[in-house]
């Protein structure tokens, strides 16, 4: 099951393709024998690239985990969750005073709503480089940061809920073609 998004394209759109998979460390070892596997059935072997992975809420080492609802947002997490858990749980690189964040800046590196927003959610380079100006600087609070994140997740994720809608009527009508 780990190895079906390197050829599930292939078998729904009925013609071989390649097919290039970006996945954490962890994964290596499906992918790895999808690589041996897949020839043989006479598909492409896929290409894969290993990834980063997406820290928890908790701080900056370990993984995201859908094991654990407070160590990760997840898809099906409505805006009020997804407030609350980064409001909550998302480890800040902050200062423990107002006054000595605006006069040493917050650490973006440990950070969890700015590596949210480094790895996924700000698609805009130079907005990414001032956000982390300003929360180095101390001119950005926490708060401030952690609001930007939330509304970033929350829209994409409201678009993602919506195409996964979508995509369950496709598959339903599809699998009453087969």
């Amino acid at each position: 099951m780990q190895a079906v998004p390197a050829f599930l394209p292939c078998v729904l759109k009925k013609k071989k393709m390649p097919c290039l998979i970006p996945h954490a460390i962890d994964q290596d070892p499906h992918f790895r024998l999808t690589r041996d596997i897949l020839p043989k059935l006479g598909y492409y072997k896929p290409a894969s690239i290993q990834c980063s992975f997406l820290p928890p809420l908790g701080g900056t080492s370990g993984k995201m985990s859908s094991s654990e609802q407070i160590k990760g947002i997840l898809s099906t997490d409505g805006p009020n969750e997804v407030k609350n858990k980064i409001n909550k749980y998302a480890f800040s690189g902050g200062r423990d005073t107002l006054e000595e964040h605006k006069r040493l800046g917050g650490n973006t590196e440990v950070d969890v709503s700015f590596q949210y927003l480094k790895y996924i959610f700000e698609e805009d380079d130079n907005k990414l480089k001032e956000i982390e100006r300003d929360y180095k600087s101390g001119n950005m609070l926490t708060g401030e940061l952690k609001k930007y994140t939330i509304d970033k997740i929350n829209i994409f994720l409201s678009r993602h809920q919506e195409r996964r809608k979508n995509a369950k009527s496709l598959i339903s009508q599809y699998m009453l073609k087969i």
